[in-house]
């Protein structure tokens, strides 16, 4: 008999980062237009052939949008709805997939018309998932394609209705009417073997993250396998190339798509190799090339920004330069040490990162130029900024922490000069402080994929990742789906969609019994069912993560889904290792806070609506309020020295952290590892009591933590 009933086995659940959409006017059609609504208090937008989310029909599913918030930009036609001077701001109930259209609230005071140029429409992230450029409106779906992790329990923040019970006088003593008000969407829990530290990312809002960028990998004499690097002329001029991790060079003297005229015996085939300017010297601040000017050898080089080049032993250096005049580069400084001394040295190669236009944290798109942007692959490339300015963390300390501004971001869309980013930007970048690089995923670490070793684990190209405390969270959106059979869709499917998701609270914890553990609690602001089963879910195995290159995108690379255990992990405390520790338990409460705002809907509600009452009866907005940090380890007493941290009350500030330190089995030098990092703390507790078994003295631990921070050396691009 076929299975009539839903089950857990085959049931799948994905999730994936949340991009806010933008689309500019051009005073037509094929831009975006407005017109009044089919209620006195709406509007309907038109999405023209010009948006990157629309190809015949829009690349959103149908009413997947309901509830994000929308503003407009222009002082043409949008005049009176110009959020900068008007602060009017707009809500999505309704957006169709076919006809090409959204319908907010309230209405647009400006008159119905095209968008002029230069005036733009932008959708918050917030509630709206990543659009899939693949979507088509018989096979509907979003960007939710990345693991979950090796769960050991989840639970779906499912909706609790407020359901309003009103007694009416004369009407007898039973309830008289029932009203379901607001919806919540609390409850969602997830627990996991931590195989990636990834989770935290959104569990703490900050997050920087630099690989070694882009190489390009040599297969024979004078031949790359895929491509030149992203900023290179396709020209004949003076270039050098070296081999990463080797100070073998040869001279270049033309580039192409696929071929390095020059390239021979010294850069093997088989290896990947930096290609760029040839250095001919320099001093105090100054690099000199040989011969060919920066223009002659590089595509899109602006006249301050950010080189790339190797150590004499084929290691990653990065540095900044401030002025470049014909053959030389001026105000040079290290970002990595040694980079500009090293790019001074005859025949090393410099390599002139592509520039972009300035950026605000919170963009979606970068502006590049039309000549790089079309380099650049949607869903296959990422595109790492190199920034040599910095980030402060807030704090009381007398010289407070920074981070440098590095991002990587996945590349959904590419259109004119812009290229789309999967999420949006942490920070502000200014053109002349930044560069770009573009980095593949491929099965193995050709180009500078990053990549995992079979035989000894080690960590190729891998990238670090640093997350600590900020302003804000990011949001996520969670894609489940339970089936009655293996097939794909599958007979009555239920798929949901909830968006708008925030971490509450993460728990860290890691004892004698086994694996590092993660454990995170959560609430959405939406959620989204696929009523007129058009979606294609996600099937991790089936067509998501189904080849090397794409358990990599997925957040499963191949060799790296083994958890962090527990005889692979180090504590110091008070400046010294501790040594005989059995558990430490470390938790982040976010204190969030959903919220409901006073908004009607004018549409007619339908049975089959995909989210129902055009949303307005969910949180608006999950909003952070005071961040907290508990820390408790246990330990078997072997000295005072806990006792005497309690007795002095010492507060530790940027002295004797407490550290964590983890890494993956292996034997490389170089592998997947994690250091969790407590910075500012006091002890609050040391509990040193006489066990009444008369065994080991046991002390129990806690501190009050002003900050943390963690660090994490993976084979992922992205979090």
């Amino acid at each position: 008999m076929v299975n009539t009933i839903y089950k857990g086995d085959i049931a799948e659940i994905s999730w994936g980062v949340e991009t806010g959409l933008v689309v500019d006017g051009n005073g037509g059609s094929t831009g975006f237009a407005f017109a009044a609504g089919s209620t006195t208090n709406s509007s309907t937008i038109t999405i023209g052939s010009t948006a990157v989310w629309q190809s015949t029909t829009l690349l959103i599913p149908d009413n997947s949008l309901v509830g994000c918030a929308v503003r407009f930009y222009g002082t043409n036609t949008l005049t009176s709805d110009d959020f900068p001077s008007t602060r009017r701001t707009f809500y999505i109930t309704a957006n169709d997939t076919t006809a090409n259209t959204i319908t907010v609230q309230p209405a647009l005071a400006s008159s119905a018309t095209n968008a002029a140029a230069g005036e733009r429409m932008v959708i918050d992230s917030m509630k709206c998932p990543t659009f899939d450029p693949n979507m088509t409106d018989a096979a509907q779906k979003v960007l939710t394609d990345q693991f979950f992790g090796l769960l050991n329990s989840l639970s779906i923040p499912e909706p609790e209705i407020d359901v309003r019970r009103q007694h009416i006088v004369g009407l007898g003593r039973d309830v008289n009417i029932l009203t379901s008000g607001r919806e919540t969407l609390s409850g969602g829990s997830m627990e996991m073997n931590a195989h990636q530290l990834r989770w935290l990312k959104y569990a703490f809002g900050g997050h920087t993250a630099k690989s070694q960028g882009e190489f390009s990998h040599v297969s024979g004499s004078g031949t790359l396998t895929n491509h030149s690097l992203l900023n290179l002329k396709y020209a004949t001029a003076t270039y050098r190339a070296q081999e990463y991790g080797n100070s073998d060079a040869d001279d270049v003297s033309a580039v192409a798509a696929t071929t390095a005229t020059g390239i021979g015996s010294n850069v093997e085939a088989g290896t990947n190799a930096l290609i760029g300017a040839k250095s001919g010297g320099g001093s105090s601040t100054t690099i000199t090339l040989d011969t060919s000017n920066y223009d002659a050898t590089h595509e899109n080089a602006h006249t301050a920004g950010i080189f790339k080049t190797l150590s004499s032993a084929g290691a990653v250096l990065y540095g900044s330069y401030g002025g470049a005049a014909t053959t030389s580069l001026t105000v040079c400084a290290d970002i990595d040490t040694g980079a500009v001394a090293r790019a001074q040295s005859a025949g090393a190669v410099v390599y002139l990162l592509a520039t972009m236009e300035t950026a605000a944290a919170g963009d979606i798109r970068l502006d590049v130029g039309s000549t790089i942007a079309g380099r650049f692959t949607a869903l296959t490339d990422y595109v790492q900024i190199i920034d040599k300015d910095t980030h402060t963390i807030p704090g009381q300390d007398a010289t407070a922490p920074t981070v440098f501004k590095n991002e990587i971001r996945r590349v959904i869309a590419v259109s004119g000069d812009y290229i789309y980013l999967e999420e949006p930007l942490t920070f502000a970048h200014t053109k002349g402080s930044v560069g770009i690089e573009r980095i593949t995923y491929l099965a193995d670490e050709k180009d500078g994929s990053p990549h995992i070793d079979a035989t000894t684990k080690e960590l190729k190209f891998g990238v670090e990742h640093t997350i600590f405390g900020h302003t804000g969270l990011p949001t996520f959106s969670i894609e489940q789906s339970f089936r009655q059979t293996d097939a794909t869709p599958g007979v009555e499917q239920l798929l949901r969609i909830y968006s708008g998701c925030k971490i509450s609270d993460a728990t860290i914890s890691a004892d004698t019994e086994g694996e590092l553990k993660v454990a995170l609690n959560y609430e959405a602001a939406r959620h989204y069912t696929d009523t007129a089963s058009v979606f294609t879910p996600h099937r991790m195995f089936e067509n998501t993560a189904n080849n090397a290159a794409n358990r990599k995108v997925s957040g499963l690379a191949i060799d790296g889904e083994k958890p962090y255990l527990f005889m692979n992990l180090t504590i110091e405390a008070f400046g010294r290792l501790v040594l005989r520790g059995t558990s430490i338990n470390i938790q982040i409460n976010n204190t969030n806070t959903a919220r409901w705002y006073i908004r009607g809907y004018e549409g007619q509600s339908a049975d089959a609506d995909q989210v129902q009452q055009g949303g307005t009866q969910f949180a608006s907005d999950i909003t952070e309020a005071q961040r907290n940090y508990t820390v408790s380890f246990q330990a078997i007493v072997e000295d005072d020295r806990l006792w005497e941290e309690v007795r002095t009350r010492r507060h530790h500030k940027n002295t004797n952290d407490i550290v964590l330190r983890l890494n993956k089995p292996g034997s490389a030098s170089t592998r997947q590892d994690a250091t969790i990092t407590i910075e500012d703390y006091t002890i609050t507790k040391a509990d040193h009591q006489i066990p009444d078994d008369k065994g080991a003295v046991i002390v129990d631990v806690e501190l009050a933590v002003r900050h943390m921070k963690i660090v994490e050396n993976s084979p992922y691009l992205v979090l």
